[in-house]
């Protein structure tokens, strides 16, 4: 019967069909969650939702997104607090609408998810003062800006005034000044385009589950490419494939974290935010250049 050629497809089919039921129900449950940031999304609430066992649904989400329902809902949180306080809403409701009954949240030891106090974030970054610097290159126009900490932006368009329009939309309420500080770490940039390596300190904040794809991101060698099936298997979550392509669409200092090393199973390009002829040139670029290392 194992012979079975129709027997065959048939298993294979249902093993599609069981992964494609897995992964509807978590696309269900992460819209639920979404759309209610601030709601109760206990997993007694989702097995009542969703007619379907906690335990599975604990142990599928976490299967296929690569952290819990409840961190999940953290983040969503963490995301709609960040919003609102982007919009400037004073911090007390901004806090309250985003789900949290109590300031003391802010200054626990889960502030830290946040990347700095709820004051900070309203000005936009760490120090509220960003320094930016614009160059052409190649590729189009370069800005790199950074904090006191390090490179808290990095990007590429076809004009400055895109990427100057980006960089306040990101940070609206820094106070952002056009430096010949950022000179040399800008040159750093630059000089990667000509097949250097690039190493710079970084200023972003993000999710814990994004920090552990852009850790892993780091580890690909120059010169090497790595797909997105292989990323959510290096932080041990081979299911979170979706998950992974987000956090590198949510990278802010790509280059300097490469998620242009990253593609698709089938070896295709994939996606990227400085766009695909970007992508394959710095691929091209570092492949030629990788036996100089």
């Amino acid at each position: 019967m194992k012979g079975n050629p129709a027997f065959r497809k048939g298993a294979a089919n249902k093993k599609n069909s069981s992964s494609t039921s897995k992964s509807d129900l978590v696309e269900s449950i992460c819209n639920f969650i979404k759309s209610n940031p601030s709601g109760n999304v206990s997993l007694h609430t989702l097995e009542t939702r969703f007619g379907t066992s906690r335990f599975y649904i604990q142990r599928t989400f976490k299967e296929v997104m690569g952290i819990s329902p409840r961190k999940y809902a953290e983040e969503c949180r963490i995301l709609l607090l960040k919003k609102n306080l982007k919009e400037d809403q004073p911090i007390p409701r901004a806090v309250y609408q985003a789900g949290y009954n109590s300031h003391s949240w802010l200054y626990g030891a889960q502030s830290s998810k946040l990347g700095m106090t709820p004051a900070s974030y309203r000005k936009g970054g760490n120090g509220a003062t960003i320094f930016y610097l614009t160059a052409r290159c190649k590729l189009g126009f370069l800005l790199v800006a950074e904090t006191r900490y390090g490179i808290c932006s990095l990007n590429l368009a076809d004009d400055k005034d895109t990427l100057e329009s980006f960089l306040r939309k990101e940070f609206p309420k820094a106070d952002i000044i056009r430096s010949e500080n950022v000179r040399g770490r800008l040159n750093s940039v630059l000089d990667y385009f000509e097949g250097q390596l690039l190493s710079l300190p970084v200023d972003i904040v993000g999710t814990e589950f994004q920090k552990r794809v852009w850790s892993a991101l780091l580890n690909i060698p120059y010169g090497e490419t790595r797909s997105y099936h292989q990323i959510a298997e290096m932080i041990g979550s081979p299911k979170a494939v979706r998950a992974v392509a987000n956090a590198c669409a949510s990278n802010l200092v790509p280059l300097i974290i490469p998620c242009h090393r990253v593609v698709r199973k089938d070896g295709g390009l994939g996606g990227y935010g400085l766009g695909v002829g970007r992508k394959k040139y710095f691929l091209e670029m570092e492949k030629s250049n990788s036996g100089n290392r």
